[in-house]
């Protein structure tokens, strides 16, 4: 398929040469057609070009069958489209296979043309649906958790200024390693601090300063992950994200499950992106020079996977070398600018952490104060690429 192809693709199966002639005939003008003759054929197919919006498979082929190749691409790609070719002795299979969410439709051999064609027509609707659906899920989400976000930050700067900093690193190792999606992250980090507006602000800032705490002071502070399950098991479509808060505290370096579908490996990798980012964080904020960081996290052998650390090494020196601190009055902020220390109010308020990146609530919020209530000259870090009107 070249690059001017605008075609969908779609993926057809059969032991019969014969069959795939005739559906290469039907069909390779409205599609960019790949055909296979096994299943083992099909899945290596899948992982070159996919994804397909569909694959069109038989029913009875040598080795693997129709069903049970259909599963395996609805594990590694959802959003496939799954239909199968049967002859009347399999239609209690193809009901089967129909019936347990295998496949969207089966096609009985031998399928006249139109049928045919209706049936792909129908099945490429069905993809567009789904494609448009996750779509809207994923910017609605991420628009819900923004504004989510916005507010608490405002009640909770510190907490919700280090989330915002861990989420920028953390999406940033996913993206270098090749993690995908990388939203169910962005939510997870962002959001991890949600538990904490139950534990007293005395008890939160002695934890942060790493402060002995009472029994009931460290119950509390330990709970927090869970009250954090607890609140996005209220949201819908949050699962990916809930486990990748669940297994951040506790995924290691070690090698990938050798089973299991692309989804689950995406979690357990976003997972431990979200810890590595964490753990630097936490150096950071104790003062540790970036570069000590990374080594002291090198160091600790068998704790993180290999290209994250590479990735963390990359990022955090090319963010040394290209980025320059500005001062600049509130009047001149703008959302999208990174704050380089703690925004503070002449009073000693913590208002946003440093690191956290400023948001259209939070300039309209600085409005809204007295002239002389902020510490200025307020300290920005701007990166080589950021555009030429946030430059002070």
């Amino acid at each position: 398929m070249s690059e001017n192809d605008t075609r969908p693709q779609m993926l057809c199966v059969d032991d019969e040469p014969a069959v795939l002639e005739g559906l290469e005939l039907r069909l390779h003008k409205q599609f960019a057609l790949t055909l296979c003759t096994s299943g083992d054929e099909a899945l290596g197919q899948m992982q070159v070009k996919g994804p397909f919006a569909i694959v069109l498979s038989d029913m009875r082929m040598p080795g693997m069958d129709g069903a049970a190749l259909l599963a395996k691409v609805r594990e590694c790609s959802p959003d496939t489209v799954r239909m199968l070719l049967t002859g009347f002795a399999d239609m209690d299979a193809a009901a089967a296979a129909v019936n347990d969410g295998q496949v969207f439709r089966f096609l009985i051999k031998p399928c006249k043309p139109e049928v045919l064609l209706r049936a792909v027509a129908d099945a490429l609707h069905q993809h567009q649906l789904q494609r448009v659906e996750r779509d809207l899920l994923e910017r609605t989400l991420r628009g819900a958790v923004k504004v989510l976000c916005d507010v608490l930050s405002l009640s909770d700067p510190e907490g919700f200024g280090r989330a915002a900093r861990i989420r920028d690193l953390a999406v940033a190792l996913a993206g270098q390693a090749g993690i995908q999606p990388l939203w169910p992250l962005e939510v997870a980090a962002l959001l991890a601090p949600m538990g904490e507006v139950s534990v007293p602000p005395e008890v939160l800032r002695k934890a942060r300063q790493h402060v002995s705490l009472m029994g009931d002071e460290q119950a509390m502070v330990a709970r927090v992950p869970q009250v954090t399950d607890q609140l996005l098991a209220s949201i819908p479509r949050l699962d990916d994200v809930r486990e990748i808060l669940r297994l951040a505290d506790r995924s290691s370096g070690g090698e990938l499950m050798p089973s299991g579908t692309e989804t689950l490996q995406s979690v357990l990798r976003s997972a431990r992106a979200l810890r590595l980012a964490r753990d630097f964080d936490d150096l950071e904020s104790e003062g540790t020079r970036a570069g000590v960081a990374v080594a002291e996290l090198q160091r600790r052998s068998g704790h993180y996977e290999e290209p994250l650390l590479q990735a963390l090494s990359q990022l955090k020196g090319a963010a040394a070398r290209g980025a320059v601190v500005r001062h600049l009055s509130a009047q001149q902020l703008i959302a999208g600018m990174v704050l380089a220390d703690d925004l503070m109010t002449t009073g000693g308020q913590r208002l946003m952490a440093r690191g956290a990146t400023i948001t259209d609530t939070l300039v309209e919020r600085l409005r809204n104060l007295r002239p002389g209530v902020l510490r200025e000259p307020i300290r920005i870090l701007q990166r080589q690429d950021m555009p030429a009107e946030h430059a002070a």
